[in-house]
């Protein structure tokens, strides 16, 4: 019997993009036998034809399904849920701005069924987007895979290959906003890699604005490390004992020099500033922490569907 393996993208406002990625994916898969396929899409309420094309698409091929959801959930929850949604034996998660090239799908097939890993992933070895942003991007992936508990994978958009039985242990823990990578990093199973260079995006402007990119990359360390919550309490005590050296020696002082040293009020007011930075900084970082936690509590869906059609179910035991 052929097993199955489900290709999963989710797009928001792609259609210059599509044509080009359906083409190579439909190219790749000719060379590939042994496998039943399916590409299913997931429109984040596109305001483009998007959704158009997907429906013009699926009347040529059978293998062709689609999610749309009713409103723009965002990047990373309408992603998690195109990941989720199919039942095959393997789904790959594929962005639709062909900056990672599906080209790879046959050695993430091959690695899968070869290796003991149950996720290979596609990291960018190096990248023909703005290298200034590339560079940001694996600093902070570097950064994360410090504060993590757990051996952290680096430098990837979540391209790559599934096992059912991680896709069936991510829809038992998943909340309303994961971080996929890090919960795939978190749960123990065995994980490798598969280096490409990634291109620059063929058609269309990114969604993926500042405010976005900060916001993922908080939910990246607040998902995956409590070590900041740690060196908050580090840093309290090392300023807590600075405080009181540094009052000692300007009480003594002030004793020994009565008349000479002068405390002033710039040097009240830097001190002040120091201080005052800190405990905000300090209190960001709990926010954010407390701001994750509320949002588990909520239990949202990640998000709510207006159309499935054609999406495989019922075969992951």
């Amino acid at each position: 019997m052929k097993r199955s393996i489900a290709i999963c993208i989710p797009c928001f406002n792609e259609r210059k993009n599509l044509d080009e990625l359906y083409y190579r994916i439909d190219k790749v898969l000719e060379d590939i036998k042994g496998y039943n396929f399916s590409i299913i899409f997931a429109d984040n309420c596109s305001k483009d034809s998007s959704l158009d094309f997907i429906k013009e698409l699926m009347k040529k091929d059978e293998r062709i399904g689609y999610i749309l959801n009713v409103s723009n959930f965002g990047f990373v929850r309408s992603s998690a849920n195109v990941l989720l949604a199919p039942d095959a034996d393997a789904n790959i998660f594929l962005m639709s701005d062909l900056q990672d090239p599906p080209e790879l799908i046959p050695e993430l097939i091959k690695q899968w069924e070869e290796t003991e890993n149950l996720v290979i992933f596609a990291v960018r070895r190096t990248s023909r987007e703005n290298k200034i942003l590339f560079l940001t991007k694996k600093l902070y992936y570097y950064v994360l895979s410090k504060l993590s508990d757990q051996k952290m994978v680096r430098n990837t958009t979540g391209y790559g290959i599934y096992d059912r039985k991680v896709i069936k242990s991510l829809r038992d823990s998943i909340d309303s906003y994961p971080f996929v990578k890090g919960l795939v990093c978190a749960t123990g199973f065995k994980w490798s890699t598969i280096s490409y260079v990634s291109a620059d995006r063929k058609s269309g402007k990114s969604s993926a604005s500042l405010s976005f990119l900060i916001d993922f990359g908080v939910l990246g360390i607040v998902t995956s490390s409590r070590k900041p919550m740690r060196l908050i309490t580090f840093l309290g005590l090392t300023l807590g004992c600075l405080a009181i050296i540094f009052s000692l020696i300007v009480i003594i002082t002030k004793v020994l020099f009565w008349t000479k040293f002068a405390f002033g009020i710039a040097m009240i007011s830097v001190t002040n500033l120091l201080f005052a930075g800190t405990i905000l900084f300090a209190l960001g970082i709990i926010g954010e922490y407390i701001g994750f936690i509320n949002q588990r509590s909520l239990k949202l869906p990640l998000v709510i569907e207006r159309e499935r059609n054609n999406v495989p179910s019922n075969q992951i035991r």
